[in-house]
This record gives C-alpha cells, structure tokens and sequence, in this order.
C-alpha cells in the first residue's frame, strides 16, 4: 500500500500538466472560411472557390460538402472535392467543382481536413 501512495502522487502532478497539452490551439472548420462564385468566362461551366485559412497551423486534404438548391430552397443535390494542395496559416486554397444540375444556388462547407503542423517552416511564406 505504501508502494501506491508515490506513484499516485506522481500521477496526480503529472495530470495537469497533459491537461495542458491537450489544451493547445487547435484548428476546427470555424478557422476554414469558404468563398467561391460561378467561373466567368468558362467554355465548361463550373464553381470556383478559396478556402481561406486563419488558423495557425498548416492544413492538406481539405475536402468541401457542395449541397445544390433550387431557386425554391429545396436540395437538389449534392457532391463533394478537394482543394489543390496544403494550406498555410493565412494562406488560400483553391477548389474547382462542376455545378449541380437544376441548382440554383450552393451552401459549401468544409466537411473534413488534416491539421499539419503549426506556423510556416523557414524560408516559405504564405500566398
């Protein structure tokens, strides 16, 4: 039993200390603000977009939920794409998806990602 005493107290000292931790910035997609327009000037309609990152880490593998409506607000459809490559902290990825048909109108959201690593690596600047 007195074995158990040291090793709970150490316990307990260690365990704020992984709160912490557990408590660093983290990105969510509230960070990850889309815009996006119809492609003027496009032999093949289609959207494009931006996906803009105000957190303070790199993100890749951004993926976009791409829900069409009708001129009513009844769903017509729905698709999904990437953006091109990662995205550094306030930097801008870009998207280009064909358009739902009947749509009349889009809600794009971002539906998942991968948080990289926090700040730019030496050398490299954001767009």
């Amino acid at each position: 039993m007195t074995r158990l005493a040291p090793s709970l107290a150490a316990l307990l000292v260690l365990l704020p200390a992984t709160g912490a931790l557990a408590q660093s910035p983290s990105t969510s997609a509230d960070a990850l603000r889309v815009t996006w327009q119809p492609r003027p000037y496009s032999v093949v309609p289609s959207i494009e977009g931006e996906v803009q990152n105000d957190s303070p880490f790199w993100v890749s593998a951004v993926r976009l939920q791409v829900e069409g409506f009708d001129a009513s607000g009844e769903p017509v459809g729905q698709t999904s794409t990437w953006t091109f490559g990662n995205i550094a902290p306030g930097g801008r990825g870009h998207f280009v998806v064909p358009p739902l048909p009947r749509a009349a109108t889009y809600r794009i959201s971002v539906s998942a990602f991968d948080r990289v690593s926090r700040g730019a690596p030496p050398g490299i600047e954001s767009p």
